[in-house]
């Protein structure tokens, strides 16, 4: 008996417990390179325990004294109980050979295993130092990170104090972010130096972009936060300042209102108030300008301070609001003093306006009444035409009595009744009333002592009387030959003259008419010879002489004009001849035919004007 056949069971036990260990050890590999190859993201720690357990499962790879052994040991068992194949029973030889595929797949699977290992083993150092890389972000990030909250958590500074306090905080986020910068800047060539690894895994990329996008969002946010802030403390410096600013020209407002009044003397109340309406548009000017500045800032600085303080930061807006009244109250009465000015402007010029009329008038009537040199008709005309003048000026004096007591019966605390001024416009308008009423009644007394035929006879004769120099002058105008014109325009100004000639013609009759009118109304006719008849038929002859030359010029104008047209045109046509091969010598001669009818009808025409 051999060795082998001695020691089947124990050697077959042991070659059993090789395969096994083969098979476990496949198994192990396959399963490390699973975890080496999957796109999960370890951390370092976790990789490196994958990685030590890969590389020692990699220390004999080959396993090529394994491989020997076990088929060695196969032949060995299966011959245990014979010298050659040829004496193995048919039970063995498939033992056998059940035993050499099981090898002969352990084989195989071991080489299919070479692939991947060696892949596994290409990357497994790459990936470590990815993982150790993705490590190394998270301090980084999680500084970033919390910097990016600090940046962005709401905060309600209300006072200047709390804003200057965030100021500080906002720095020191700064000072954060800007001292991870060489950190940043070293991972992110670090990474971007593992991504130009072609066996980079897909989630470092991730974790680059990641990065990326976290540092420039914190630095967005933080400069964004800090900009707000600085902007909110220049606002509550602007806001502090110029709130108490803003008093000045509203105290100065205050003070002017308080020396507002009424100005009696007309001139003197308008320079008052041109000088009181530039320093109140100054003062407001400037209160508008500061104004709009606080509600500018506040807008800002409310904003940040959040709604829950905002009821408590309006109060000091309303209070500006309260005092900022006087601006309205300053113009309202500047325009109410405005509006005096003009009336009492307007009352005073009529007051002067009825002297200037009442002295001469009061003259007038002394004269009348008193000269000696006066014709009956004229001193009846003259009393006529001032008993007019009187009832035209009458109806004045009661809207201006009401017009008096609105501007000058006032208040003794307004000066209304003790200021000098004022009283003596009140004892002008009084005196001029008094006046034109004394005047009214010897006017209409005067005027009462004249009968109705009188009154006409005096129009009659003061008609004619009026009619006459311009007959006179018209009939020498009449005579007078005309000036023959030289030219178009000379003719058109000349009827422009013998127009206006016409014209007085007919507005003097209506005089004369009236003249006649007045004398047909008397009850009884004087026996004095009716002028009217006389100078009717002289003015007939004179308006026959204007009709006519108004007539003839009008005529020479528009035959001059035509002429003149037709001449621009036969000017043009002979200017065209020598520029035409076929030159109209029949149109041409029919212009030329009508410019001399039109011309000889021009001077025709002239020799009669």
């Amino acid at each position: 008996m051999t060795f082998w056949q001695e020691n089947y069971g124990f050697v077959k036990e042991v070659y059993d417990f090789r395969c096994s260990k083969y098979l476990e050890w496949m198994d192990n590999i396959e399963a490390i390179i699973g975890k080496v190859m999957a796109n999960t993201q370890y951390t370092a720690k976790e990789f490196k325990i994958i990685k030590d357990t890969f590389t020692s499962l990699c220390r004999d790879l080959d396993k090529e004294g394994t491989k020997s052994w076990l088929d060695m040991m196969l032949e060995k068992l299966s011959a245990h109980s014979n010298d050659g194949d040829e004496n193995l029973s048919g039970r063995d030889k498939a033992m056998k050979a059940q035993e050499k595929k099981k090898l002969e797949a352990m084989i195989e699977r071991h080489t299919g295993l070479m692939g991947p290992t060696m892949e596994a083993q290409s990357k497994v150092v790459h990936y470590s130092e990815c993982y150790a890389f993705g490590d190394d972000i998270h301090p980084v990030m999680k500084v970033l990170n919390e910097q990016r909250h600090l940046s962005c958590k709401e905060i309600h500074p209300h006072n200047m104090d709390m804003c200057e306090e965030q100021i500080d905080k906002q720095e020191k986020v700064l000072r954060t972010i800007e001292n991870q910068s060489p950190i940043y800047n070293e991972l992110m060539k670090r990474g971007q130096k593992l991504k130009a690894n072609p066996n980079a895994p897909s989630f470092l990329e991730r974790e680059i972009k990641k990065l990326e996008e976290t540092w420039k969002d914190t630095n967005e946010k933080a400069q964004i936060r800090i900009s707000l802030l600085n902007d909110a403390f220049k606002d509550w410096e602007v806001y502090e300042q110029q709130r108490q600013a803003i008093y000045t020209p509203i105290e100065a407002l205050e003070e002017q209102f308080k020396t507002y009044k009424r100005i009696y003397d007309p001139k003197k109340g308008t320079d008052w108030l041109e000088r009181k309406k530039k320093k109140a548009e100054d003062f407001k000017k400037t209160g508008v300008e500061i104004y709009t500045v606080i509600k500018g800032a506040f807008t800002t600085i409310v904003t940040l301070a959040g709604d829950d303080k905002r009821e408590f930061m309006e109060k000091e807006i309303n209070e500006i609001d309260e005092r900022r009244i006087v601006i309205d109250k300053v113009d309202k009465m500047l325009t109410e003093l405005t509006e005096f000015n003009q009336k009492l402007h307007k009352f005073v010029d009529a007051l002067a306006g009825l002297r200037a009329w009442m002295m001469p008038a009061c003259e007038k009537l002394n004269f009348i009444t008193t000269s000696t040199d006066l014709s009956p008709e004229d001193r009846v005309k003259e009393i006529f035409d001032l008993q007019g003048q009187v009832t035209e000026r009458q109806p004045l004096l009661e809207p201006l009595e009401a017009e008096a007591h609105a501007l000058l019966d006032l208040p003794e605390n307004e000066e209304g009744q003790t200021n000098e001024t004022a009283l003596g416009h009140m004892r002008e308008y009084n005196t001029i009333k008094d006046t034109i009423q004394e005047l009214h009644d010897k006017v209409e007394i005067e005027a009462g002592s004249i009968t109705q035929d009188q009154k006409y006879f005096a129009e009659y004769l003061y008609g004619v009387k009026n009619f006459k120099p311009w007959m006179e002058e018209s009939e020498t105008v009449a005579k007078t030959v005309l000036v023959k014109p030289a030219k178009l325009e000379d003719a058109m100004k000349l009827l422009e003259e013998v127009k206006q000639f016409d014209t007085a013609c007919q507005e003097n009759k209506g005089k004369l008419d009236a003249a006649s009118e007045s004398r047909s109304k008397m009850e009884k006719q004087s026996k004095a010879d009716n002028e009217v008849e006389t100078l009717n038929g002289r003015w007939n002859l004179v308006k026959k002489i204007a009709d006519e030359r108004v007539t003839k010029v009008q005529e020479l104008c528009d035959t001059w004009a035509e002429l003149q047209k037709v001449t621009e045109g036969l000017t043009e046509t002979i200017a065209n001849i020598p520029g035409s091969s076929t030159p109209d010598v029949a149109s041409l001669e029919v212009i030329f035919k009508k410019f001399k009818e039109i011309n000889d009808k021009k001077v025709s025409l002239l020799s009669v004007v």
